[in-house]
């Protein structure tokens, strides 16, 4: 296990948090797409839960499975600001465009990359298959953004 790993989880916890705050952002300040920044955010919290019952599971001293979480925290550390700056500027200036291709650039950022090649690739066990059980189909969040985009026909 990463001697990081109390951090580590901690940031990616507030990375998922972040992001579910964005997309509800972009579900109250974009009527059009309300429904589908909704079924997004909450998912984000969802990955958030998963993340925290990880957390629980390290504290009672049960196998985690080390490719549940990224090698550096100075990347979840990042990510956690860009996207609270994010939140910010778009209060101030929202735009359709500009949601879907910030959300899109999220999802392949560090964390939200990583999570979702966890959740597809990696190695089984029987804490990551229940993991991948929990989660269901809360993945690929870039791919539905790009597909979104393209029967909206969003640049």
């Amino acid at each position: 296990m990463n001697p990081n790993f109390s951090q580590l989880i901690s940031e990616a916890i507030q990375l998922e948090h972040n992001v579910g705050k964005l997309y509800l952002l972009f579900h109250n300040l974009l009527p059009e797409d309300s429904v589908f920044w909704w079924e997004l955010a909450i998912e984000e919290e969802n990955h958030a839960a998963l993340l925290k019952t990880a957390e629980l599971m390290d504290a009672s001293h049960l196998e985690i499975p080390s490719e549940i979480m990224p090698s550096a925290v100075a990347d979840l550390k990042e990510a956690n600001l860009v996207i609270l700056k994010a939140i910010e500027d778009f209060k101030r200036e929202p735009d359709r465009t500009t949601a879907f291709q910030l959300a899109h650039k999220i999802e392949l950022s560090a964390g939200e990359s990583h999570y979702n090649n966890f959740m597809t690739t990696a190695p089984g066990s029987r804490i990551t298959e229940i993991l991948r059980k929990l989660n269901r189909d809360d993945l690929d969040h870039a791919q539905r953004i790009r597909e979104y985009m393209a029967v909206h026909h969003i640049s």
